[in-house]
């Protein structure tokens, strides 16, 4: 599946691997939440992930948190809002 920006979500879920940090998004009472977080399990349907840093606006989503998200092949929870996505370096500004 590729996203209105182009973003080919198959692709990055392919490169998914135990061990590579992420970004990860999700939601919870009504707030979306995003934090890094390193890939500790993986399943068909979903990503275990480990926060490596605390979470901005949350007393929840501390470092060590561990969060159960679901992968693009899980299309009933699945959305850009809800899934991890693989860390871009972006290019610096000249």
């Amino acid at each position: 599946m590729i996203s209105e920006t182009g973003c080919d979500f198959q692709s990055e879920d392919k490169q998914l691997r135990v061990g590579k940090r992420i970004r990860a998004f999700w939601c919870k009472d009504g707030f979306y939440y995003q934090g890094e977080g390193v890939i500790v399990q993986l399943t068909r349907d979903s990503v275990s992930v480990q926060l490596q840093q605390r979470v901005a606006w949350s007393d929840d989503f501390t470092i060590g948190r561990t969060l159960r998200l679901p992968r693009i092949s899980e299309s009933i929870h699945w959305s850009p809002s809800n899934c991890v996505r693989l860390l871009k370096k972006l290019p610096l500004a000249v």
